[in-house]
């Protein structure tokens, strides 16, 4: 009889038998790690340089003063030598966008020539947003019984910058803890609204003024017309200098 042969099992396509040798992994080239590396390391670069350019912006230093930094007498809301030859007044609301922008561009231009006996600068409220726009200013007077009015102008328009609802008392009251302000005083002048009063007959007065808009700023009693932009700035202070020694 003839002998029958076992026919082979069938396998599925694609699949190996059990035992069958397999094909060696390839390694990848050198120049493929370094790209991968070299990737990375660009995304950990943009990772920080995306958290400081989004860190909240602050013009106070620790541990420093205004006064410290710019080297020259501060009396509340005044910056700077009373025999300055030129004097700068900034009628401001806390709460208007554009004084924001007006700090941001030229609030280091103002106070390096504070800093030089160039000018002196003086803050006065102008209220022309709304009620917060008095509770933040009186927020501010009260830092200026603590000597640290310009610190909390500074913490101030950095914080409406980053969130322009962060106006009520209790926003006011936490700032005033960052600053590093004494908190039961700061909080018993707040709530009293132990300024208002007074705050209110200058915010009259400047109405009557004429001062109907902010940032609304006077050089040497001319008002200044031109950009934000502290090569301007500069020029109107130059002028403004050369006609007080003319």
């Amino acid at each position: 009889m003839p002998t029958k042969t076992s026919k082979p099992i069938p396998t599925r396509k694609g699949s190996k038998p059990i035992g069958a040798s397999r094909t060696p992994t390839r390694r990848l080239p050198g120049w493929v790690w370094v790209a991968v590396g070299a990737g990375i390391a660009l995304l950990v670069i943009l990772a920080v340089v995306a958290l400081v350019v989004n860190r909240p912006r602050t013009t106070t230093s620790p541990g420093s003063t205004v006064a410290e930094r710019v080297g020259q007498p501060v009396d509340r809301r005044i910056l700077g030598r009373p025999d300055a030859p030129v004097t700068v007044v900034a009628y401001e609301d806390f709460q208007c966008p554009h004084c924001q922008d007006f700090n941001q561009a030229l609030e280091g231009t103002i106070r390096e020539l504070v800093a030089a006996g160039t000018i002196r600068f003086e803050f006065k409220p102008r209220f022309v947003i709304g009620p917060e726009s008095v509770t933040a200013m009186m927020a501010a007077e009260c830092a200026a019984d603590q000597g640290r009015f310009w610190e909390y102008h500074d913490a101030l328009f950095a914080a409406l910058e980053r969130n322009p609802r962060a106006n009520q008392i209790s926003d006011f009251e936490k700032l005033a803890v960052e600053v590093g302000l004494d908190s039961a005083t700061f909080n018993r002048c707040l709530e009293s609204q132990q300024h208002k009063e007074a705050l209110l007959r200058e915010d009259i007065q400047a109405r009557d003024d004429g001062i109907n808009a902010t940032p609304t700023v006077f050089i040497n009693g001319q008002r200044y017309q031109g950009r934000f932009d502290p090569a301007e700035f500069r020029a109107a202070v130059e002028q403004a200098l050369q006609e007080a020694g003319s």
